[in-house]
């Protein structure tokens, strides 16, 4: 069945793989864009449906505007929340990151309050990053691993987490709007989202930034914990708006840990003429049970040399890195 689904920052980089499962489903995307002029930006959206089944149909809207997706979620069946800043460093943490997420989400969730009684369920993009802070976080006690029931207490402002405090602060204020109007709410909970790039001008820079980094020469430094794949993370957001059992919040991560050095063994196996930068060896561990939504949801978690590989593929094809080719 073909249906009408909203997609909050679809030109986003996990929003634009979910606008492509989608389209390939035969279903009508309402994707909300700020300025749906820019052809810059929604290009690569309007290219997906030229050549998948479905119809893409393009909103402006403003996360810090209320009412600003009322047009687009009315006489929606899903909406799918992907909009929110995802970058580290920032000069002002309460305008770029915290007013953005929190508020934004009460406002399309607001939205959704007025979407009509066809709309069957609103899926989430939230973060483990709500589950636990960065170098702030506690750790736990051995054995245990960070699960849907844990939520971040330690990240602050002022110990230079705001990232981890917006996701945490906006995902509270979605369970508090939903549980308040009976809206349907699932969220989904990725870890460091890498996988394949669709268009050259997706505004993500931390994850783009990480690859373009190993391709053009320069290593990551400590052991990384990876959502498996972009794919995976969209695929968990239909599942979720798909399965009537699903319910609560779904992890979708690398169970452990990868160090510097595998990352460039896996780049230099693939990429033998290039100059990919030694990794650092290090210890790696399992921190994150992602059980859950594997049992409940069925999603099937994409290897990491797959997700590494291809993700390297695209950026190199759409020139957003220029990898150095070793010397004799």
């Amino acid at each position: 069945m073909a249906y009408v689904a909203v997609v909050t920052g679809g030109a986003g980089y996990v929003g634009t793989e979910l606008c492509k499962q989608l389209l390939e489903r035969g279903w009508t995307v309402r994707s909300t864009v700020r300025d749906a002029c820019a052809s810059q930006r929604v290009g690569h959206l309007k290219r997906l449906e030229a050549a998948l089944p479905g119809t893409l149909q393009l909103f402006e809207a403003d996360l810090l505007v209320p009412g600003s997706f009322d047009r687009a979620c009315q006489g929606a069946d899903y909406v799918f929340h992907t909009a929110s800043p995802f970058f580290i460093d920032c000069a002002d943490p309460q305008g770029e990151l915290i007013a953005p997420a929190v508020q934004g989400t009460r406002n399309v969730l607001s939205s959704c309050t007025k979407a009509g009684p066809q709309l069957r369920r609103v899926v989430l993009t939230s973060s483990v990053a709500a589950c636990r802070g960065g170098t702030s976080a506690l750790p736990l006690p051995p054995g245990q691993l960070v699960d849907e029931s844990h939520w971040n207490e330690t990240s602050t402002l002022h110990n230079g987490e705001a990232y981890w405090v917006s996701k945490t602060l906006a995902e509270r204020a979605a369970w508090e709007v939903a549980e308040s109007s009976g809206l349907d709410l699932v969220c989904i909970l990725p870890e460091f989202v890498m996988g394949p790039v669709l268009s050259a001008a997706l505004p993500d820079p931390t994850s783009v930034g990480f690859m373009k980094g190993w391709l053009e020469g320069k290593a990551s430094t400590g052991a990384c914990t990876f959502a498996p794949d972009v794919r995976d993370v969209a695929r968990a957001h239909l599942l979720a708006a798909l399965s009537a059992s699903a319910k609560g919040r779904y992890i979708v991560s690398d169970a452990s840990s990868a160090s510097p050095a595998t990352i460039s063994r896996i780049l230099r196996e693939r990429f033998p003429a290039f100059d990919i930068p030694e990794g650092q060896d290090c210890a790696t561990a399992q921190s994150v049970d992602n059980r859950r939504v594997q049992a409940e949801l069925g999603l099937q978690i994409t290897p990491l040399a797959t997700t590494l590989v291809d993700m390297a593929v695209t950026m190199i094809a759409l020139g957003i890195a220029v990898p150095r080719l070793k010397t004799a």
